[in-house]
């Protein structure tokens, strides 16, 4: 056993394991939300946070390793993969929805012409709370609202600050990291929530986890920060990081209500991902375990699974109500309901549309290719005017 290289963490073209922890995460998630008070242990509400942290590692090695590859970071580029890949999952799942309320003629009951003016702008998490209670079909969503405004603004910053730039980006990650935090109290009302937790959906709290995934990644890339790290990449300090991480999770509800929603308890909750991120890219038997095939499956649909939970627990308890009350057959049905059109989704709109939209990039890269590679006409040699006849 030994500690993992910094080439070969470069080397590394996927993260085989961190499907594993999007399928962990959904499925915690979903037995949590409907599984009842057996599954409470679970947390699952705090499962979003794996989410974040998550995107934002590797949406920054994403752009820290095109930046690598071919000097630059091609903005064009991120937005047309990030479209491909977020929008026809959720257009597709929404409208679902937006067509299944229409048919039962409940558009106007549940509010959805107020709500999908919110769903259709990513402005999810802004949701009025009268309508957020209203519609519980696509409530989750407001994760997506602060992803894709981290999507917005996160690239933009790494470009500005230029190529080869390593302390510039620790700095400028180091600084954002700080003004979220401070800005917490602005955006919550505190650092203690005493009042409901939907209070936290647009506190800057979201972002700066994001941040910490984004502060991991360069870390990682970097071969200074990678040194400071790569014990953590031993098999054996696996066993303290996963034991810590465990504990914290599977305790988080009750440390959540005892210290009456303190959001402090999130920066360490983000701070343990983290390192169980490191766990995850190096060999080891949890890498193992969160690689195989069926962590897989479930990770790489994790995204359409995370989005059906709501209308697909709805549905089932129309078609059996004794499924109704939250119990572990509840959550068990609308999990395998929910990966099996998710698995549909996956299939027929996530991968062609992502597949389209790498198309779309190489087209665009192979005019720009040849447009560098055909040289400038060479200029004319301009014929000298004569000169004008005396007395002209």
């Amino acid at each position: 056993m030994r500690t993992m290289s910094h080439e070969d963490y470069l080397g590394m073209r996927r993260f085989p394991g961190l499907d594993g922890l999007r399928a962990l995460a959904a499925t915690m998630v979903i037995f949590f939300h409907f599984g009842g008070p057996n599954w409470t242990w679970l947390s699952g509400w705090v499962g979003v946070y794996l989410f974040f942290v998550l995107s934002g590692f590797l949406i920054t090695t994403l752009l820290l390793r095109e930046q690598d590859r071919t000097g630059r970071i091609s903005l064009s580029n991120f937005y047309i993969r990030r479209v491909f890949r977020i929008l026809p999952p959720y257009l597709v799942i929404l409208g679902g929805i937006v067509a299944f309320v229409i048919l039962r003629g409940e558009f106007h009951s549940r509010d959805f012409p107020q709500a999908l003016k919110y769903y259709l702008t990513f402005l999810n998490e802004f949701l009025p709370a009268a309508t957020h209670g209203a519609d519980n079909f696509f409530s989750g969503s407001w994760t997506l609202g602060i992803e894709e405004k981290f999507y917005l603004v996160w690239p933009f910053l790494l470009v500005a600050i230029g190529i080869g730039a390593a302390k510039r980006k620790f700095l400028l990650v180091g600084v954002a990291m700080v003004a979220l935090l401070a800005l917490v109290p602005l955006t919550t009302g505190g650092w203690v929530l005493e009042y409901s937790q939907t209070a936290i959906y647009r506190s800057t709290i979201h972002y700066f986890i994001l941040a910490g995934g984004c502060l991991l990644a360069i870390l990682l890339h970097y071969p200074r920060g990678y040194a400071l790290l790569k014990p953590l990449t031993h098999p054996l300090a696996a066993i303290p990081i996963v034991v810590a991480f465990a504990l914290l999770h599977t305790n988080f509800d009750d440390l959540w209500h005892e210290t009456r929603n303190n959001l402090w308890l999130l920066v360490a909750y983000a701070a343990l991902t983290m390192l169980l991120l490191i766990v995850l890219v190096s060999p080891g038997p949890l890498r193992w375990l969160l690689s195989t095939a069926p962590m897989r499956f479930v990770g790489e649909r994790s995204y359409s699974l995370y989005l059906l939970q709501g209308p697909v627990h709805f549905v089932v308890v129309q078609a059996v109500p004794g499924l109704a009350p939250h119990r572990t057959v509840s959550a068990l049905t609308v999990f395998l309901v929910g990966l099996a059109i998710a698995d549909l989704i996956h299939r027929w709109v996530e991968k062609p549309l992502i597949g389209f939209g790498k198309r779309v990039i190489a087209r665009k890269e192979a005019r720009r290719e040849s447009r560098q590679a055909v040289p400038p006409p060479a200029e004319t040699p301009r014929a000298e005017p004569k000169p004008a006849p005396i007395g002209s």
